[in-house]
């Protein structure tokens, strides 16, 4: 049997999905198991203090009864039996069965009850242990249902009166744990075959392009040079296929520049004989490492993907020295994502806002409009560029869709607010003002400006929003209290109508 890639995968993929669904199922199943086991003690010692504390009072309207389970045991079990939905059976201390109430209402109680009518060694676990100074309980798997026996000895000012038993209906219990491993099981199964059909689905992908790559290797070991169709993908593999495509391009031009040559040389002097006999050598030489490669991964038998890896590395770099170029590293761009930079400094945002201000003033001239800021100093810890391209933004997109001859408005107080007077703002627009590409219709704008801006304001955990309301637009820039520093109400400067 041939390992080939796609049976490693998926019979490593198998091994490993039911190994970890095996341990997750026990780890589960021992969870509830453990879960159910404290839920169960919980009840039971509740139900204890519950009922002793009933016997004690009982007990205290009928002082000087020394034989109180004797007496009034029938009453005692039929109270206990009602309070709390289950069989009560009460023992002398000496261990004779004095009495036992059980529920109409539970038929699996009535048909599963022990009649033990003196406790001996043969006697149930609870049984015996609750006549030695021990609370004990004792689970019955049923096949209608589980029921738990729970007897415990009755002392009342340190004077032993005998022991109560319960017997409890827990199916219910048990049932839904039961129910929950069983559905737990069930998607277990579920994913497994989900991911099984994925990642056949994915090999499927992986192993298509190295099957062209292994037909066009041996192709080429045996001359022919001429690329072969082949689905593109995106990932590794594609760009070895695309790379290995282009090489067999290349040595297929070098070859018939070879052919070329070489019918040349044959009139050329012996000087350009020995010319072309070293460039041939040099030639040739890549070549025969590229040959022996490419025998080698796509014999038959080949698995060995580490010497897989090698080879193709080696054939890419062979075919860059026959070409005699030097191919240019791809350059992938990085999310423009604004950190929060080594050189943040503690700055004023209001003269900044003021020198940009003066500086957009012409802008906003030639939309007749004016710029009036006022406010307060606003500290901030922060990259100054990053400060200055979030104002510079929500500004120009203040001139660009506010009105003529009207002011641009902007306060420097505990937020930035930038207000201006322009049309009617869609809802559409309003509610994803901050989404690239929502302003795609405008010809003015692209609707990215505000996205960046949020993009840079919360890398400082700050905040931006849009408010319409009386056909006026307004910006709100907020940072929390942590980024603001050193920020008071005393420093106050106004500069209207710029």
């Amino acid at each position: 049997m041939k390992w080939t890639i796609r049976r490693k995968f998926l019979i490593g993929f198998m091994i490993l999905f039911s190994f970890s669904a095996l341990v997750f199922n026990e780890l589960l199943a021992k969870t509830i198991e453990n879960n159910t086991a404290n839920f169960i003690k919980n009840e039971l010692t509740k139900q204890q203090y519950t009922s002793k504390e009933y016997i004690k009072q009982f007990s205290e309207l009928h002082k000087g009864d020394d034989d109180l389970f004797v007496k009034y045991g029938s009453t005692i079990a039929q109270v206990l039996s009602k309070m709390h939905a289950q069989s009560v059976a009460l023992y002398k201390t000496d261990g004779a069965f004095l009495y036992e109430a059980v529920p109409i209402d539970k038929p699996l109680l009535m048909e599963n009850q022990k009649y033990e009518h003196d406790v001996n060694k043969t006697s149930s676990t609870e049984l015996q242990q609750a006549f030695q100074n021990k609370a004990a309980y004792t689970p019955k798997k049923l096949e209608k249902g589980t029921i738990i026996y729970f007897a415990y000895p009755v002392y009342i000012q340190d004077k032993f009166y005998g022991v109560v038993r319960f017997t409890g209906d827990y199916s219910e219990l048990f049932d839904h744990n039961q129910k929950l491993l069983n559905s737990f099981k069930l998607l277990t199964i579920f994913l497994f075959i989900g991911v099984f059909i994925i990642s056949l689905l994915l090999t499927n992908q992986i192993i298509k392009p190295l099957r062209y790559l292994t037909i066009a290797a041996k192709r080429m070991a045996s001359g022919d040079y001429n690329e072969i169709s082949n689905q593109k993908t995106s990932d590794e593999i594609g760009e070895l296929s695309s790379q290995f495509q282009h090489m067999q391009n290349e040595i297929r031009l070098h070859i018939e520049k070879i052919q070329e040559e070489k019918e040349k040389v044959l009139l050329l002097e012996q000087k350009r004989t020995n010319f072309f006999n070293n460039v041939t050598h040099e030639l040739k030489t890549p070549l025969a490492t590229i040959s022996g490669y490419a025998q080698i991964i796509g014999d038959q038998d080949f698995n060995d993907a580490i010497f897989l890896q090698k080879a193709a590395s080696k054939i890419h770099s062979e075919s860059e020295r026959l070409n005699e170029m030097v191919t240019q590293l791809l350059s992938f761009s990085k999310s423009q994502v604004s950190g929060i930079c080594k050189d943040m400094e503690v700055f004023d945002l209001l003269p900044l806002i003021q020198s940009i201000c003066e500086d957009m003033e012409l802008k906003a001239r030639k939309y007749a409009m004016a710029i009036e800021i006022k406010g307060k100093s606003y500290f901030v810890k922060a990259y100054r560029d990053d400060m200055r391209q979030v104002i510079i933004n929500v500004i120009d997109n203040a001139i660009k869709h506010g009105k003529a001859n009207r002011s641009i408005r902007i306060l420097v107080d505990e937020k930035i607010i930038i207000s201006n007077d322009c049309d009617q703002i869609p809802s559409q627009i309003l509610e994803q003002a901050f989404e690239p590409f929502i302003h795609e219709h405008r010809k003015d704008s692209h609707g990215l400006g505000l996205f960046i801006c949020k993009q840079i304001l919360e890398q400082y955990d700050g905040a931006i929003s849009l408010h319409y309301e009386n056909n006026e637009a307004r910006i709100e820039i907020s940072f929390p209290l942590w980024q603001q520093v050193g920020n008071n109400s005393s420093q106050v400067s106004n500069r209207p109508g710029l």
